[in-house]
Formats: structure tokens, C-alpha cells, sequence
């Protein structure tokens, strides 16, 4: 039997650690923002090509998607230099609508494009306007 001097407590075992609060995290983020925009401020020439390559790659997009064919371009006949020349389509584009082609025929219709990957239905009424189908071949 306990005596009036003993505890009946026993020692529990210590708290995990806590993680992080939110306060140290926002913080956290906080130095690292201002830190950076010091740096960037301290090296004015850095913002000014990150911009510049910012503006160089929105241009190549713009004149990649912007880019219209002299004249409508068949399908079952086009080159990749061809194929290239519609909105939207670089290279690997091009390579795949004529690995699609040479696997599977000629193409019959302009919709048939949408079982290449990454041929999404916005993509092809893109080129719609510039492509024909002559099934003749």
C-alpha cells in the first residue's frame, strides 16, 4: 500500500517534437523572398535577361502557333518540312502524323489526327483550315 509520501504519478514518457508551426514556415518563405529579391536587386543585368528570355520564348511560341501555309496542305502526300509549316506543329509533331501514317494508311479524314498522342481536339481545329484529306491515294 502506497504511503502518503510516495506519488501514485508515474513518469510519462516525453512529447514527440512538434513540427514546425506555420508561423516558421511563412517566415522561412519570407527570407528566402526578400533575400532573393536583394540579390536581384544588387545584379540588375539578371532581371533584365530573365525577362528578355521570357520575352524570346513567348515570341518562338507566338510565331510557332501564328504561322499560316502558303497554300492548304494534303496530308496523305506532306513532307515533315510540310507538316511543319501548319500552326502549332514543330517537329515531333510532324515526325509522329507521318510514323501515323505510314502505320496506319492514308488518312481518310482530318479527324483521324486525334489518335496521334498529344493531337488534342483544340490542335486540330487549329490546322482544320490549313490541311486537306485526298483520298484518291
Amino acid at each position: 500500500m502506497p504511503t502518503a509520501n510516495s506519488s501514485l504519478r508515474t513518469e510519462l514518457p516525453a512529447p514527440p517534437p512538434r513540427p514546425p508551426s506555420r508561423l516558421r514556415l511563412y517566415l522561412l518563405l519570407a527570407a528566402a523572398a526578400i533575400y532573393l529579391g536583394i540579390a536581384f536587386w544588387m545584379k540588375p543585368g539578371s532581371v533584365a535577361r530573365v525577362s528578355q528570355s521570357l520575352a524570346e520564348l513567348r515570341d518562338s511560341v507566338s510565331r510557332r502557333i501564328q504561322k499560316h501555309p502558303d497554300h492548304p496542305i494534303d496530308l496523305n502526300s506532306a513532307t515533315i518540312e510540310e507538316l511543319q509549316q501548319l500552326p502549332g506543329v514543330g517537329p515531333s509533331m510532324a515526325a509522329q502524323i507521318l510514323r501515323f501514317r505510314q502505320q496506319s494508311g492514308p488518312i481518310r479524314r482530318p479527324e483521324d489526327l486525334l489518335a496521334i498522342p498529344r493531337m488534342t481536339r483544340q490542335a486540330l481545329d487549329r490546322i482544320r483550315p490549313y490541311i486537306v484529306v485526298d483520298s484518291s491515294r
